[in-house]
């Protein structure tokens, strides 16, 4: 039997080439430990990944622990060992593990590359339990004002790190709630205080928690990371010895109650609203064509700027108004934030008269009294006046104190006369003439072209018109479904403002009012529960699929109706009558 050599050759370094892929890839062992066990249920505990050998990859997936315990982010490290000739590859992986309870919990195995570990029990311990009588160096606790809210209730959340040693650094890591806004209010305060007999400095952090979502919930502790220094004296140079702390606070359950089914307004949940107004200018100074600047302030307790509605006067059909883009802002006062939105317009009357400013109103829900109340800027009576001009009089010029001649100025003034008498007449002439030459012209076949080519512009320009505002309008529409079939409140407001200016020829600033002003109180209703559906726990439920679809329907019949109305106005422009030619 003869073998090819080259065959051979070639078959012996391509699996020459592979030797050493799969070296790379082999672990030749595993193993899982952690750096204490039992611990505290407010400590973490450190879990050591060691594999032997050159993984695939750095990736170490640990998703199935975070039903039992808050990870940390995993540091991966890789070393290298010569002994006797023998290289041994090491990689790594760290991870901060933060019990969520106590009881026994089980690390399962664990698989790199084929390669899988034995299972370990960890026991998680109350806090107290192993201490004795011995205080603790360190630990951290979190309460919050109250354990059951409305949705986009505002939660004080608040953390207290106890320390009864130095450290060299820290850091806090704050509360975490799904679908929520959390934010930091106020600086952080320290001070010292008494525990059962032993003194500790305290530094206090506030959180404010506002739920965007309805049900049982449990919002996970605040973590603390940092270094201690250690008793022992030995050190190298100037460099002390520092161990590790990791200590997380308790968890909060937290239930959130649903927006009220008899509550059909814009959902604002709070202590305090209020409405407040500025005049730019004297209210009891208002002229025909003069424009005053009107500022409208609302303002709201425990809320974030995005949770504000529009605002805006209502005003006479007599007066133009000018708005102003709206500035909105968010800041806290003593562990309370406050939403404000400001809505500056510019309002010019067109007539003089007496009139009367629209009531400004603003529903809200009171979280205390829990009943639906008004923030209101009452309406008011003003006073417009005519515009004024200054016209400017010409004094006569004196003539000098001298008597004329009498038969002088007699036939002075027998010219004068005559020669306006002829200035009359020229001017009549000319008059006479452009009346007659402008006729000749109207009446022949180009004066009849002319004309009907005007009015043939006048219909086209109508027509380009009409087309460009319904592809525009086409178009809005088509991302306006999109927005309300997926439940995306803020574009859904950006568009349905945009596609309602189509609809009423107006500039939209406030999407109740329109629809009021439209007569469209269904398409009002409708989207009033598709926003509070969109806010429930159940928003991927049918429910708010009907609701959205409801919306669509309703804002597609008041579509219908807009579009047959620009069918109307289409057909009168194609029907524009047109002058005949007279040859």
């Amino acid at each position: 039997m003869k073998f090819n050599s080259a065959w051979t050759i070639r078959l012996v370094a391509f699996l020459t080439l592979l030797l050493p892929i799969a070296t790379h890839a082999q672990i030749t062992d595993l193993r899982v430990s952690l750096d204490k066990n039992p611990i505290l249920v407010d400590e973490a505990v450190q879990l050591i990944v060691s594999a032997q050998g050159s993984p695939s990859s750095n990736e170490l997936d640990l998703s199935i622990l975070e039903k039992d315990f808050r990870l940390s982010n995993t540091s991966v490290s890789q070393s290298t060992r010569s002994v006797n000739f023998v290289t041994t590859k090491t990689t790594t992986w760290v991870t901060q593990l933060f019990p969520r309870s106590t009881g026994k919990f089980a690390i399962p195995a664990i698989t790199v590359d084929g390669k899988t570990s034995k299972p370990i029990e960890l026991i998680v311990m109350p806090i107290g339990s192993s201490q004795g009588s011995t205080p603790r160096d360190f630990f951290i606790r979190s309460d919050v004002d109250m354990d059951e809210v409305y949705l986009q209730q505002q939660v004080k959340y608040t953390t207290k790190l106890y320390m009864r040693k130095n450290i060299q650094r820290g850091s806090i890591q704050g509360p975490e709630l799904e679908n929520a806004i959390i934010k930091q209010i106020g600086e952080d305060k320290e001070y010292e205080d008494l525990v059962n007999g032993v003194q500790y400095r305290v530094i206090e952090r506030t959180y404010a928690i506002i739920p965007q979502q309805s049900g049982a919930f449990t919002v996970s502790g605040t973590v603390f990371q940092g270094e201690a220094l250690t008793d022992s004296r030995q050190s190298f140079g100037f460099i002390s010895r520092t161990k590790p702390i990791n200590r997380s606070s308790n968890a909060i359950q937290l239930t959130v109650l649903p927006i009220p089914q008899s509550y059909t307004e814009h959902w604002l949940p709070s202590e305090f609203v209020t409405l407040n107004e500025e005049w730019q200018g004297s209210t009891d100074q208002f002229v025909v064509g003069q424009p005053i600047t009107r500022t409208i302030t609302l303002t709201a307790a425990g809320l974030v700027e995005e949770q504000l509605p529009d605002i805006t006067g209502i005003y006479p059909p007599d007066f133009k108004t000018y708005p102003d883009q709206a500035n909105t802002a968010t800041v806290d006062r003593n562990g309370i934030l406050y939403a404000q939105r400001i809505h500056s317009e510019a309002i010019i009357p067109n007539r003089p008269g007496t009139f009367v400013l629209g009531e400004v109103v603003v529903p809200w829900f009171n979280i205390v009294t829990k009943q639906t109340e008004y923030a209101k800027l009452p309406a008011r009576s003003i006073q417009v006046q005519a515009a004024t001009t200054s016209s400017s009089s010409i004094e006569p010029i004196q003539a000098e104190n001298k008597k004329p001649d009498n038969n002088t100025s007699t036939l002075s003034a027998q010219n004068d006369e005559f020669r306006i008498d002829w200035l009359h007449i020229s001017l009549f002439i000319l008059w006479l003439l452009s009346v007659i030459i402008f006729a000749i012209v109207l009446f022949t076949q180009g004066g009849l072209k002319l004309i009907e080519s005007a009015k043939n512009r006048k219909r086209d320009k109508g027509f380009i018109q009409i087309e460009s505002d319904n592809a525009d309008e086409k178009a809005t529409w088509a991302l306006l479904q999109k927005a309300i079939a997926q439940g995306n409140q803020h574009q859904t407001n950006q568009t349905l403002r945009h596609w309602l200016s189509y609809i009423s020829n107006e500039q939209v600033g406030s999407i109740a009012q329109t629809l009021t002003a439209l007569e469209a109180q269904d398409c009002l209703v409708n989207f009033n529960q598709w926003v509070a559906s969109s806010y429930s726990a159940s928003a991927d439920a049918p429910e708010s699929e009907a609701s959205a679809t409801k919306l669509i329907e309703n804002l597609a019949a008041l579509r219908q109706k807009h579009l047959q109305n620009s069918k109307k106005k289409s057909e009168s422009l194609a029907l524009y009558p047109q002058s005949e030619s007279n040859t």
